[in-house]
């Protein structure tokens, strides 16, 4: 075997290596390239920021540096480095440009805090002071202390749903009230008779579904004794049926009307 035996490629076989070498050379040229690129895009950064620090010292030279004359012992004294009475009157012009200045910084910050908005604060309820427990909005209840924003729209949404507080003890069934909160909260309701009753023969599935003392078995059990004979009379009739406890005709007793 001759050393050329080595060098001997098929055909397919040159076509893959002159398409890699081909790779080979652009991706070099792609890389001077890109070198190149970011260079060029230092230098230029750099140019810029020699261009600002430039203008920069030429505007110290306007405001603080010497007269127009190029005479530079007229605005400084001998040896000793002080300022002539020339450079003492400029102090005087920039002191005055300084306190202008600042005026103007303060008012601009006098008027910013000026036009933020102020949010009023709700003023509470002193000792003595009350609210209607059926009647009173999110805004009076805000004033109870302890009682904020999320309180007062969880207590008036519960009570829509209710129809009314028949005691205030059922504020403990809110989200959120425990018994520490309703004891300080307690002094500041007044109770009331304002309450809103649930037509049950004439109220549909949904409705009646609504109301938070009853559940979806209850409601269809409602529904399907009306189906079998017709309007309810009373609760009693609701008594007798499996889906309701003593304690649950109890709850919805005062809410429920049977016409």
């Amino acid at each position: 075997m001759y050393w050329k035996d080595f060098l001997y490629f098929q055909r397919n076989s040159k076509t893959a290596v002159i398409l890699l070498l081909i790779l080979i050379v652009l991706t070099l040229i792609l890389n001077i390239l890109l070198s190149y690129r970011n260079s060029s895009d230092i230098v230029l950064q750099q140019n810029d920021s020699l261009v600002r620090e430039f203008e920069e010292f030429k505007r110290s030279l306007t405001v603080g540096g010497p007269s127009s004359n190029g005479n530079v012992k007229e605005e400084y004294g001998s040896d000793t480095g002080q300022l002539s009475g020339k450079g003492s009157s400029d102090e005087g012009v920039y002191d005055q440009n300084d306190r202008s200045l600042s005026q103007q910084y303060m008012s601009r910050n006098i008027d910013k805090s000026s036009s933020r908005t102020i949010y009023p604060t709700t003023e509470k309820l002193s000792a003595g002071e009350t609210i209607s427990l059926n009647k009173g909005d999110t805004a009076e209840w805000k004033k109870i202390p302890g009682i904020g924003s999320a309180y007062a729209s969880r207590i008036v949404k519960y009570r829509e749903l209710l129809g009314g507080f028949v005691q205030a003890e059922q504020l403990l069934e809110v989200y959120g009230i425990d018994q520490e909160l309703f004891s300080g909260i307690i002094v500041y309701i007044e109770p009331d008779g304002d309450i809103r009753r649930l037509q049950v023969n004439r109220s549909d599935f949904k409705e009646l579904l609504r109301h938070p003392y009853l559940n979806y078995k209850q409601v269809q059990a409602i529904m399907g004794l009306r189906r079998k004979k017709g309007d309810i009379s009373s609760i009693r009739e609701l008594s007798i049926l499996d889906e309701f406890t003593p304690e649950d005709i109890f709850r919805l007793e005062p809410y429920l009307e049977f016409k």
